[in-house]
């Protein structure tokens, strides 16, 4: 099997796990009432601390961040979410920029076993080259925020790149959480119209840029 036969059967495996996952939510919220009674467990059961404690350190560990953003905009809704998001976000690349160097050899084998090989950045384009690394929808958020620092990124474009790339992509997320709260169905269409709109400018960026980083 190609590489491209490959990533094809990859795609349609995904958007039918998407539509099973999502006929099964209709149904069990219609039958049981369970996506309500999963908000209000969200809402009322989960201490505050401890999901802010969580979501510094999940990610960091490769748990993907989309969920806390939902889960968060299920919390404490679209403007106090994206205060924590704006918050949060720049101590995962922080963190990932001191640890990667102990992971370096973990790291190198990963990025080159999902073949991605790690690029080095020109030292006359770092900043444009780091945006587009973080930018371009190939490789895991957390893996990225390791990659990063060991393709010869400063510290100062991990934290600013990252942030640049990541808040915006988030928000749409926190939106889908709160439009799950309330019900509201404008919420909803927003916040999956920002994601599709996201996913079409990421994908632009790989098909003309991810050559020059090594992605394909």
């Amino acid at each position: 099997m190609d590489k491209k036969t490959k990533k094809t059967n990859i795609s349609i495996i995904s958007v039918t796990l998407a539509v099973v996952l999502i006929a099964a939510g209709i149904y069990l919220e219609i039958e049981y009432e369970y996506i309500q009674k999963m908000i209000s467990l969200i809402d009322k059961g989960m201490s505050p601390a401890l999901f802010v404690a969580l979501m510094i350190i999940l990610p960091v560990a490769g748990f993907p961040i989309t969920v806390f953003l939902i889960i968060g905009g299920i919390k404490f809704g679209i403007f106090y979410m994206i205060l924590l998001w704006l918050l949060i976000l720049p101590i995962h690349p922080l963190i990932a920029y001191y640890l990667a160097s102990p992971l370096e050899k973990p790291l190198r084998r990963f990025s080159k076993k999902m073949g991605y090989p790690i690029p080095k950045l020109p030292e006359d384009r770092t900043a444009m080259y780091s945006f587009l690394f973080l930018a371009i929808p190939a490789i895991p958020y957390a893996v990225k925020n390791y990659l990063l620092p060991l393709a010869g990124a400063p510290f100062s474009y991990c934290v600013i790149m990252n942030f640049l790339v990541q808040f915006p992509q988030g928000i749409p997320f926190i939106i889908l959480g709160k439009s799950a709260t309330d019900l509201n169905l404008t919420l909803f269409y927003i916040a999956l119209a920002l994601i599709i709109a996201i996913y079409f400018v990421l994908r632009w960026l790989k098909k003309k840029y991810g050559h020059k980083i090594g992605v394909s």
